[in-house]
């Protein structure tokens, strides 16, 4: 090698290294003709935008365009500032869980309080995908998705519908779209509907409205491949559109926060928020949003996982310790409350919880909620509502609903919202919409049929004890 010359290494923002799938004509737009890699390259340079310590000097992280709208996006002193942080991670002592979790369930069709509701989603499904969303400024009113095959067709048609606090039809079912992959879900992004799933082209998303026409336009956020899958976290944003976490960096074991999907006009497709510095190997990563900013949850690779806590203008404070390396866990879930958020996640077959302050540290208390699997929760006054499947002490494979508080103290005992006769077979979903909660599931239709029906029930907030 020649004296005094120097090899640097592959820059960081480097599309190729940085999204490794991102190849082909796909747009982030349909209307835009511009490559995929122009765009990974312009979220790449968003994302050093706001951390310099994600990205090499001969980037330019003070100021990007955003190429399909042509607007600017510079990094406030406040993000920039963000990128210096030594990173440090708070590791407190390991904590034993609390508690045997709630145990004692009673049937919502024996509570008269609850005034239940109920109706049929749709009936001979084969694929699993379901996703529930009440509107967030409340009246209960709901959005609901699901996936329908057809037969002799690889893809299944995206249904989307609403419906009322009584579960009565207001939004006749119609298809929005069709897939072949999961990431099915559906948010209520500041009164618009935004429903997210993966397909051929990368994470697509699409704003249907209570009238069945116009069709939606269906949009691409060709950064995020369809290989992402559970490795994308997204979840809606108080100023609008959604917040998503994703995977970043050159050996991509970082976490890239943006917002895309805006519902104000003028707002760029996408906008760059930060990126995560305390990251060892984050995987499988949780987001939840609030008027101050974002908590970004991972799990690591020793199994441990960790949260931080980002402002609006990018700033991350310290990593926290939400459970030290241990068994595998798994369904990180985050949810915003008016004291911070709580952490929702199974051990095996137990379900545990944790509250958070407004800076993302832990609660003192890790909670047993229950015993089962699949946990959901939804956000409502004084904490939140957890959804999951386990036994309700005469049937297992039942939904089963139970309160938290804001520390992720669960309540005494909880409801059954299934019959306890049917196992339920998929994930169950749930959302709140002002005096009334909502939860979707799957069940078998009858031990003669393989097929399934999905059932929508809605009972009221305050009858869960």
């Amino acid at each position: 090698m020649p004296a005094g010359r120097r090899i640097h290494p592959p820059s960081p923002c480097d599309p190729e290294r940085i999204l490794p799938h991102a190849t082909g004509p796909r747009t982030l737009h349909p209307s835009s003709r511009l490559p995929v890699l122009k765009k990974a390259a312009t979220l790449c340079l968003l994302l050093c935008a706001a951390s310099a310590a994600a990205c090499n000097q001969k980037s330019s992280p003070s100021q990007a365009t955003t190429a399909d709208t042509g607007v600017v996006t510079t990094a406030s002193p406040d993000t920039t500032a963000a990128a210096t942080v030594t990173a440090v991670v708070n590791t407190p002592e390991p904590v034993t869980p609390r508690g045997d979790g709630v145990t004692e369930f009673k049937p919502t069709s024996e509570v008269a309080a609850c005034k239940v509701k109920s109706t049929d989603l749709a009936s001979y499904l084969q694929r699993q995908g379901l996703g529930l969303t009440g509107r967030t400024a409340g009246g209960g009113i709901f959005a609901a998705v699901w996936l329908v095959e057809l037969q002799n067709n690889p893809d299944a048609h995206i249904a989307f519908a609403g419906f009322d606090g009584d579960a009565r039809q207001v939004a006749r079912a119609r298809s929005i779209g069709s897939t072949r992959q999961g990431g099915l879900n559906v948010f209520d992004t500041s009164g618009a509907w935004t429903v997210t799933w993966f397909d051929g082209e990368g994470l697509a998303y699409a704003r249907p409205r209570w009238e069945v026409s116009p069709l939606p336009e269906i949009q691409h956020l060709a950064a995020v491949g369809k290989e992402a899958g559970e490795s994308v976290a997204l979840a809606a944003a108080p100023e609008g559109g959604l917040v998503a976490a994703a995977p970043f960096g050159p050996e991509r074991d970082q976490l890239g926060v943006f917002r895309f999907a805006p519902t104000e006009p003028g707002e760029p497709s996408v906008r760059a928020v930060s990126v995560t510095h305390h990251a060892k190997q984050a995987r499988r990563p949780a987001i939840a949003a609030d008027a101050g900013g974002y908590f970004v949850g991972w799990h690591e690779e020793n199994g441990s996982m960790r949260v931080s806590r980002f402002d609006l203008a990018g700033k991350e404070g310290e990593a926290q310790e939400l459970a030290a390396e241990g068994p595998r866990r798994d369904r990180l879930v985050l949810v915003p409350t008016s004291a911070g958020a709580i952490a929702l996640w199974s051990e095996g077959e137990t379900l545990l919880a944790r509250g958070l302050d407004t800076a993302a540290k832990p609660a003192s208390t890790t909670w047993v909620v229950g015993k089962g699997k699949w946990g959901a929760a939804t956000p409502i006054d004084g904490g939140i509502l957890v959804s999951w499947v386990g036994h309700d002490g005469k049937s297992d494979g039942q939904v089963l609903l139970a309160r938290l508080g804001q520390d992720g103290a669960p309540s005494a005992s909880g409801l059954r919202v299934t019959d306890g006769v049917n196992a339920v077979k998929d994930p169950p979903v749930v959302a709140a919409s002002g005096p009334r909660v909502a939860v979707a599931w799957t069940e078998i239709m009858s031990p003669a049929v393989s097929t399934k029906r999905a059932v929508l029930r809605i009972a009221d907030v305050a009858c869960v004890p």
